[in-house]
């Protein structure tokens, strides 16, 4: 049996993930490691009984994931698996079209007002898949507060949307090494990093989605999505507010310095107003 590391249980479990049963993704995956290979070779590599062997290796002829070698041995037939790439691709060209027809189809099921709710993002990989998505289907207008590590995960996205002519408005918060649309340094990312105890982050597509996170130091992520018209205003004129902010410390930055501190202390402080 091949030997199990974190690097293999993770395909195995990708696999499994786009429609591989566990036996497929196992044959599959011992296949790859020495081909062409009988069944017999196969099953003793992968761990899958004896009994279900040829069912599995069946099913994934029948998938194009797998085709017979051409070389038997001992006239017992020898099989070879789809090249990692050529496989990536089809499962793509398969998503793709399975998407395609079922959205359709769905939206004759969609009630006439669509629901509102904030959605809750579990982890830093569905904030990042979410966060890439909005982007990619971006039409007019994007409006993005963040810093240059959550930058780095849509940089691409951001920079084909540019490319498409869609509206960029980006505060930076550090100074920025990329330039993409309107892009302004917030003057008081130190401050604000001190005050929140991590970052921010504020991503508003075409004024109708989007996606707001804290990546905490000590709590780590709390982030959500929504399409709730309330929320997406709020959070529209609060990357708009720090637009108008940069702008204004941009050419009266030594007089708004000298008079609430080198890094904007007092003009944080609220709950002040003779300060």
């Amino acid at each position: 049996m091949y030997q199990q590391n974190s690097m293999l249980d993770k395909a195995l479990d990708l696999l499994q993930q786009l429609g591989f049963t566990t036996y497929e993704s196992k044959a599959y995956v011992a296949l790859l490691e020495e081909q062409p290979s009988g069944a017999y070779d196969i099953a003793k590599r992968s761990g899958i009984p004896s009994s279900k062997i040829y069912e599995t290796l069946n099913k994934l002829l029948r998938r194009s994931m797998i085709r017979f070698s051409g070389s038997n041995v001992a006239d017992t037939p020898h099989y070879v698996a789809l090249p990692p790439e050529a496989l990536v691709e089809q499962l793509n060209q398969q998503i793709k079209h399975r998407t395609g027809e079922l959205l359709p189809l769905l939206g004759t099921l969609k009630s006439s007002q669509e629901p509102d709710f904030i959605w809750h993002i579990a982890d830093q990989p569905s904030l990042v898949e979410k966060s890439t998505a909005i982007v990619q289907s971006a039409q007019k207008s994007i409006l993005l507060s963040c810093w240059a590590d959550e930058l780095a995960w849509i940089k691409g996205d951001l920079e084909a949307a540019e490319a498409r002519s869609v509206n960029i408005a980006l505060v930076h918060f550090g100074k920025p090494e990329t330039i993409i649309g309107a892009t302004y340094h917030h003057p008081v990312e130190e401050t604000l990093y001190t005050e929140k105890g991590g970052r921010g982050f504020t991503l508003v597509v075409d004024g109708e989605v989007v996606v707001i996170a804290n990546l905490n130091e000590e709590r780590g992520l709390d982030a959500s999505w929504s399409r709730n018209r309330a929320f997406v205003t709020v959070a529209e004129d609060y990357v708009k507010h720090d637009v108008y902010i940069t702008k204004v410390t941009r050419f009266l930055n030594e007089p708004l310095m000298e008079r609430f501190g080198t890094h904007y202390e007092q003009l944080r402080n609220i709950f002040d107003s003779e300060v």
